[in-house]
């Protein structure tokens, strides 16, 4: 099978979780000629790091380093002449301009989950660009990432026309436990990834740390990534008195490992995700997580992880506290995140992807 990815994403990410799930198909479409597809160049500058950083998928994909976002982005734009000859494109984005290219080919459409839609104020400019609707209801199959995203399209958009299937993601081998500690990293520390902003509820993290580490004073609230603190987030560190305990630090990837399996807890507070990355990644690297229990999050942690209600500071700090207290119980959840996230492979993802496009090349 002729397989096309465009460049959507990987002109508009340098890093992320929809980039980082294509990335992660194109090594294993590459790897395995069992799968048979045969994943076509792209021929164009892009930002994404996870192609470029990989010698093999950055040859294979024919792309080369466009310096900025909206160099990449420009050329995208501006390529207007139609590419035949796929079998199936897999759009990447939503952006308007890849309805018109790939003429012939079956077209295939991930969605990653529905928070634009189901939560407007969360919206960024790049949302209003988009036409997430028309990609769906131009698709002859659409695949999500879990069956909370599924549950929520269909809500959002009613029934849709073309057949929809769950392929979710897998986590890469480097997450595995017992890495040996950053050296730049606290010593203890309760861990938090990724953005902070709005549904991410990193603030109902800082108010049950306040409580939770409240008589362990050596302990850390570490957070990686999302950028330094803004004024706003100091001043509840402040007022919460944790300022001194709170660090905000960027990490390259491939020290990720070492700051999940040498952390006493990974807390993923976030009240909607469509699938939930960081908290597969934890449970790889055998770190005990906690999770808040809404959409697609107890999908993904099933039984290995603890649980909370979203937005509500006080019971994560209780479950928090429990954890942190009874050395055997985060014991016991290091070894059910481990054979939890085993059950979730690139390798099964880019199998059920192919049967994906098999199917739809049949229909």
């Amino acid at each position: 099978m002729k397989v096309a990815f465009d460049e959507q994403i990987f002109a508009l990410q340098a890093y992320g979780g929809i980039s980082r799930m294509f990335a992660e198909l194109a090594k294993q479409f590459y790897a395995d000629p069992g799968l048979d597809v045969e994943l076509l160049p792209l021929n164009a500058p892009v930002i994404n790091r996870y192609i470029l950083d990989d010698e093999l998928v950055r040859t294979r994909m024919a792309v080369r380093d466009a310096g900025h976002e909206y160099r990449s982005l420009l050329r995208y734009i501006t390529r207007i002449q139609p590419r035949p000859g796929n079998d199936i494109v897999h759009n990447t984005f939503y952006l308007p301009h890849g309805l018109a290219a790939y003429p012939g080919a079956k077209r295939v459409v991930t969605v990653h989950d529905m928070i634009p839609e189901l939560m407007p104020k969360t919206r960024r400019r790049l949302d209003f660009l988009t036409l997430k609707k028309r990609y769906v209801s131009n698709a002859d199959h659409v695949i999500c990432v879990s069956e909370a995203t599924r549950s929520d399209l269909l809500e959002v958009y009613g029934p849709i026309e073309a057949p929809i299937s769950v392929v979710h993601h897998g986590v890469d081998p480097m997450f595995r436990p017992d890495r040996d500690p950053h050296p730049e990293l606290p010593a203890r520390y309760i861990l938090f990834v990724g953005n902070r902003s709005q549904y991410k509820d990193a603030d109902v993290l800082m108010r049950a740390f306040a409580q939770a580490a409240r008589h362990e004073r050596d302990i850390v609230l570490l957070f990686v990534g999302g950028g330094p603190f803004s004024s706003e987030e100091r001043r509840l560190l402040d007022r919460l008195g944790i300022a001194a305990r709170t660090i905000q630090v960027s990490l390259a990837d491939r020290l990720m490992p070492a700051a999940y399996s040498n952390a006493l807890l990974c807390v993923f507070p976030s009240r909607f995700e469509g699938f939930g990355l960081p908290a597969l990644e934890a449970m790889a690297c055998g770190t005990p997580t906690v999770l808040a229990r809404g959409t697609s999050l107890p999908e993904v942690g099933g039984t290995a992880a603890a649980y909370f209600e979203p937005g509500n500071a006080e019971e994560l700090a209780v479950t928090m506290e429990k954890l942190l207290g009874d050395e055997k119980l985060r014991d016991d959840h290091r070894q059910a995140g481990i054979e939890r996230a085993a059950l979730f492979t690139w390798q099964k993802s880019a199998l059920e992807t192919a049967g994906v496009y098999r199917a739809t090349l049949q229909s």
